[in-house]
Formats: C-alpha cells, sequence, structure tokens
C-alpha cells in the first residue's frame, strides 16, 4: 500500500516546492519581519523627543503584535506623564516664545503665535540686524520672511484680516526654518517671490506658492507639515503630499518613515488598497509595501497570517495555513533539493516503466 502512494506523495511534496519557488520569484515573503517600534520609542525618550516617540508609537500599538507587549503601554504612559507635567509644559511655552521654536506642541504654538503678532517679526529683524553688526552670519531667508511679515500685517489690517491665512503660513515658513525643514527648491522660490511683493506691493503671487502649505497644515497639523515639506523635491510633489496626507492624515509621518519614504509612490501605484491594509502592511515597512503590491492584497494578507479585510487575526484554511508555514519557513535549497530529487525520481521510474513495457513487448 506504501509503496503505491509513495509516487503519490513524492508529485504532491515536489508540486508544492515547485509552486513555492515560484511565488518566491514574485515576492518571498519569508522576508517579512513586522517592525518593532519599542527600542525606537526608547530611543527617542532618551533624546527627549517626547512628541516624536509618541507619534511613534501610536502609530504601530493600534496593531496586536504590539498592544499585547505590556510594555508598549508602560512607555506610551511614561511619555504621557511627562508631556502632561506642567513644569514641562511651562519649559515648552518659554522655549517657543524665547527661541521661537519647539519639538512640542505646546512650545510650537507659542512659537507660531509670537511670531503671528506683529513683534515677531521685528523680534526677528532686530536679532538678524544684531547678527549682521556683529559680523556673524545673517540668515537672509528669515530677514526676508519678517518683511514679509510685516507686509502681510498691514495687508491684514487693510483687508479686515482677509489675509490673516496668510500671515499664519508666513509664520510657520519661519519656524521651519529655524528647524531647518524649508527644502532648497522652496526657499529659492520664496526668495524671488518675497522680493516681487515688495516691489509689487501685493501678496498674490506668494499667496499662491504657499497654499499648498496652508492646506496640508490644516490637514495634519504644523509638525507633520513641516515633516512632509522638508521630504519634497519641489511644487508638484508638495501638491502629491497634500494627496498623502488628505487620505492618511496625522499618520503620514510615521507612514513615510517606516516605508523608507517609499509610501508615496506605493500610494500611487495602488489607489485601490484600503487604508486600512495599506496601513498594516506598512508595519512590515517597505518590503510589506512591495509585498502587497506584488501578491495583491487577499494573497499578501493570507500569507502574513491575516483575512483581507482584517476582520479576523488568522486565516483558518488549513491548507492556506499549511502552504503559508512552509512559504515562511523552508529554505530555497532545499525546495531546489526536493524538486530535483522528485525529477531523478520520476526519471527511474519512467525508464524502469520502459524497459518493462519493452521486455514485455519482445
Amino acid at each position: 500500500m506504501f509503496k503505491l502512494l509513495t509516487p503519490l506523495i513524492i508529485l504532491l511534496v515536489v508540486t508544492a516546492s515547485l509552486l513555492i519557488l515560484e511565488e518566491r520569484k514574485t515576492f518571498d515573503v519569508s522576508t517579512l519581519v513586522q517592525i518593532d517600534p519599542l527600542p525606537h520609542t526608547e530611543t527617542l525618550i532618551q533624546q527627549k523627543k517626547y512628541v516624536e516617540a509618541e507619534e511613534y508609537l501610536n502609530y504601530f500599538i493600534a496593531y496586536d503584535y504590539v498592544k499585547k507587549n505590556p510594555k508598549s503601554s508602560e512607555l506610551l504612559a511614561q511619555i504621557q506623564a511627562t508631556r502632561n507635567s506642567l513644569e514641562y509644559k511651562k519649559d515648552k511655552v518659554l522655549q517657543g516664545i524665547m527661541q521661537g521654536r519647539s519639538d512640542d506642541d505646546i512650545g510650537r504654538a507659542s512659537a507660531i503665535a509670537s511670531d503671528f503678532l506683529v513683534i515677531g517679526d521685528i523680534r526677528d529683524l532686530i536679532i538678524q540686524g544684531m547678527h549682521y553688526n556683529n559680523n556673524e552670519e545673517v540668515d537672509e531667508l528669515i530677514l526676508a520672511l519678517s518683511s514679509l511679515g510685516l507686509l502681510a500685517t498691514l495687508s491684514t489690517v487693510y483687508s479686515l484680516g482677509a489675509t490673516a491665512p496668510l500671515k499664519g503660513t508666513i509664520s510657520v515658513l519661519k519656524y521651519g526654518k529655524r528647524m531647518k525643514k524649508i527644502p532648497l527648491w522652496l526657499q529659492t522660490k520664496l526668495f524671488k517671490q518675497i522680493e516681487r511683493a515688495k516691489e509689487t506691493k501685493s501678496l498674490k503671487e506668494i499667496q499662491t506658492l504657499i497654499e499648498p502649505i496652508q492646506q496640508l497644515k490644516q490637514k495634519v497639523g504644523l509638525n507633520q507639515t513641516l515633516h512632509l515639506l522638508s521630504k519634497s523635491r519641489n511644487l508638484n510633489e508638495l501638491k502629491s503630499f497634500n494627496k498623502f496626507a488628505t487620505r492618511f492624515g496625522t499618520k503620514s509621518q510615521v507612514l513615510l518613515k517606516s516605508t523608507n519614504n517609499t509610501a508615496l509612490k506605493q500610494m500611487q501605484k495602488m489607489p485601490n488598497v484600503s487604508t486600512k491594509n495599506f496601513l498594516y502592511a506598512s508595519t512590515y515597512g517597505e518590503q510589506g509595501l512591495k509585498g502587497i503590491e506584488k501578491l495583491g492584497v487577499n494573497k499578501f494578507m493570507k500569507r502574513v497570517g491575516v483575512s483581507s479585510n482584517l476582520a479576523k487575526t488568522t486565516y483558518k484554511g488549513n491548507l492556506d495555513s499549511l502552504f503559508n508555514a512552509l512559504l515562511r519557513h523552508i529554505p530555497n535549497s532545499l525546495l531546489y533539493f526536493i524538486s530535483f530529487f522528485g525529477l531523478f525520481y520520476f526519471i527511474r521510474k519512467f525508464l524502469k516503466f520502459s524497459t518493462t513495457i519493452r521486455s514485455i513487448i519482445t
């Protein structure tokens, strides 16, 4: 009985090996490893970058593999306790007012508020003037934006507040320059448009340039706006980031970071993949997005052990579960050995069968 079943068993094993090798040519799921956010979160805490740490950990804690680790909740509680303390808030507000920059929302708000008022522009003009008198480096963009800010303030008063959003965005740009988040292409355009605005006493052209930044800030807030802005290489790409931010909201920054900035291109390649599935694939980093593109949503989700709609935590098909396990753990060398062994086995069987037939005929 066993002798009769042996060819069938070998055929099934060889077939499975060939199927696995064929799928791995498309995409090898054995290379996928979900990102462990805890080490990087701890590093950010040590660096006292509490906002970035909270955003990063919150991105991943939505998924069970992180949520089930009690250390993740402990770290999140530690971050929130620090950020909610009065001492911390006081320090960040003062930092925003005095230095014009901060790494926390409350400090950024105070920095932007001081810049929004005319006193912020005058303060920066005085500071840059002192740098000039002391033969120190002058930040020409801050100087130009402060001049533009004064013009925008006058325009806001004259227009009864109609240009207030422009004034707010100028403050954002000044803040972004202090944080080194303004890309070179935008700095070049800003210098040209600011000179044009001062010559014509009109803010229309500069308003067209920075309108995408206004829209971006409304969607994802200041911190993520500056991060996305720093990654842009031209105006068209900045407009693409607006679409990206519309879809992924406040998750945009960590999504880009965790996928090595490939998420924007992958979103354009896969417009029909749901946001939930796209974000889940990103927990495997750049490779996860490549995998879902190559295999398709349903097959990718099966291969990582999740149903395509994420309603279940495991795929319950026994055969699929077995195939997934083989796909993830069997090395290619073993698969090739099985395939060649099967090939030689059936060649030997065929030759033996041919010899038997010839002996019967003769």
